[in-house]
């Protein structure tokens, strides 16, 4: 290595994940629950196929999930798709993609703060509160997702950032344990989805909405056939199979900003990115046909588009609610699945963790200054580079409750999809053919690259594109996928690219002046 070019001779992180590690942080990116968020555009897909729709994906993710599993094997370092687009394509798609995982982490971090009271915690107390016949616990989860919202909201992202700054071994061992708990809250609900039916949940609903003088099942149904066909259109299908792709089956990359921190790497990232990827898809197609069989489509379709009436538990509390209903009459069953499941967006700490490993790889290039590649010797933590971001997360849920800042879904593709998933599997396909600058690879390693990204990247753009399309020629659909706040939207889209080429510059104009050609730093593969 050349002596000089990295501004030390270690990264100062230390291998202490494994198998387990890798599967958690698979399976709460992926988050199986979450997926009902992703449903909520089903109203405009009243021809889609839930059943097809929901497998499908699963099988064109394949080739992005290979394309994240060969990187990570073959360039096990800490700062997922930053390094492979730095030593393959280069610092300035490099720089662009890291600023994207930033202001996208930060942001969720933000958002998914919001959506862990919302559709976690309030909704879990309410449910759990009616069953226990309990009106301090129902009103308490009414009042932190309406008056204490913003100050709990913040408490909640100062908590799951103080998570993100524990050593590796504690920080892993928290996120394991969210994603166990998120898998048997999901298992709960898809057993009480799949083992109801619409008879014994029309009850329910219907026991439910006449504690507030509510909307009967029935007159809902019946208001949903306008939003259902039984019909099956390819194409809606194929959108209802591309936003499925999109928003639930490609959050596999988490394992990858650790790489440089598990122990035996190549073993552990494989075996632990199958298992969460595996056991995260089945749990996530079991909860969508538990929708369609025991909730049913009209019913689903006509509550999440209108809502179901003025009834203080929302509809948009996600699952919880929706679920939470069956419990109703069993005090401890309700408690266990409302405990178990309030977890979904608790492993929020990765929304800091992410993006503290690619502010040290850029500082690790001389790209950023050097003090944010600064390690703790002791939590083995990039703790500067966690402290950049914890103001950020703060001022976007400030901006998200009182700014009116609500970043459009095209604007999100944009973010993530094309200045980081894309830049990534094109990344693949390029080393297939010219190799990866400071790595050895074998002619077959460099086939399974090349036909990898090649397929992950064709799969990726078109559904982009499809994407875009479809919100131009469907009014009910484009009003879902452009709504948000067009200014900021724009604004966050321009400024990633700017803040890419811009650090770019300035870093080599800087580094020029004291005598480093900061171009070299992209030869070689940074120490562990």
């Amino acid at each position: 290595m050349s002596k000089g070019l990295f501004i030390r001779e270690s990264s100062g992180l230390v291998r202490q994940m494994d198998a387990r590690h890798s599967f958690s942080k698979v399976f709460v990116f992926i988050n199986p629950l979450s997926v009902y968020y992703t449903l909520l555009y089903a109203p405009a897909l009243p021809s889609a196929s839930w059943s097809i729709g929901i497998i499908l994906p699963v099988i064109l993710a394949l080739p992005v999930f290979l394309v994240y599993l060969f990187l990570s094997e073959y360039v096990p370092r800490s700062s997922g798709e930053y390094i492979y687009i730095s030593r393959i394509l280069g610092p300035i798609p490099a720089s662009i993609q890291g600023y994207a995982t930033i202001i996208f982490n930060v942001l969720i971090a933000a958002i998914a703060s919001q959506l862990e009271v919302t559709a976690g915690i309030s909704p879990a107390l309410q449910i759990i509160g009616l069953s226990l016949h309990d009106n301090s616990l129902f009103n308490l989860g009414t009042s932190l997702s309406t008056t204490y919202f913003f100050p709990f909201t913040t408490a909640l992202i100062i908590i799951f950032w103080v998570i993100s700054l524990l050593s590796p071994k504690y920080f892993s061992t928290y996120i394991y344990v969210v994603a166990i708990m998120d898998t048997l809250g999901s298992i709960l609900i898809s057993y009480l989805l799949l083992s109801s039916g619409v008879g014994v949940y029309s009850n329910a609903f219907n026991h439910f909405s006449s504690l507030f003088s509510g909307p009967t099942y029935q007159s809902l149904y019946s208001q949903g056939l306008n939003y259902y066909s039984t019909s099956i259109s390819p194409l809606q299908t194929l959108i209802f199979s591309v936003l499925m792709l999109m928003w639930v089956y490609v959050w596999f990359f988490g394992p990858s900003y650790f790489a440089g921190e598990y122990k035996q790497a190549t073993r552990t990232l494989k075996i632990g990115m199958i298992s969460g990827y595996l056991i995260a898809s089945i749990i996530t197609i079991l909860l969508v046909l538990g929708v369609s069989y025991t909730i049913s489509i009209p019913f689903f379709n006509f509550v999440a588009l209108q809502g179901w009436g003025n009834i203080p538990i929302s509809p948009s509390e996600g699952f919880l609610a929706w679920t939470g209903i069956l419990t109703l009459p069993y005090p401890f069953f309700a408690i266990i699945t409302m405990a178990l499941s309030a977890s979904i967006f608790m492993a929020i700490p990765l929304n800091f963790a992410l993006p503290s490993r690619v502010i040290l790889a850029m500082a690790f290039d001389r790209l950023l200054p050097e003090k944010l590649a600064y390690v703790s010797p002791r939590l083995k933590t990039p703790i500067i580079a966690s402290a950049v971001l914890l103001p950020i997360s703060i001022f976007f849920n400030y901006a998200t409750i009182y700014l009116n800042l609500a970043v459009s879904l095209i604007g999100l593709v944009i973010l993530i999809f094309i200045y980081q998933f894309l830049l990534a599997t094109i990344s693949a396909a390029v080393a297939g053919f010219k190799g990866i600058r400071g790595v050895s690879l074998t002619s077959n390693e460099k086939l399974k690259l090349m036909i990898s990204g090649i397929l992950a990247s064709i799969i990726l753009g078109l559904s982009i594109v499809v994407t875009l399309w479809y919100g131009y020629v469907n009014s009910l659909f484009g009003s879902m996928v452009f709504a948000g706040n067009e200014l900021g939207t724009l604004i966050l889209i321009a400024i990633d690219p700017l803040l890419g080429i811009i650090t770019y510059i300035l870093a080599k104009w800087y580094r020029n002046r004291q005598g480093i050609d900061v171009n070299l730093v992209f030869n070689e593969i940074p120490p562990d």
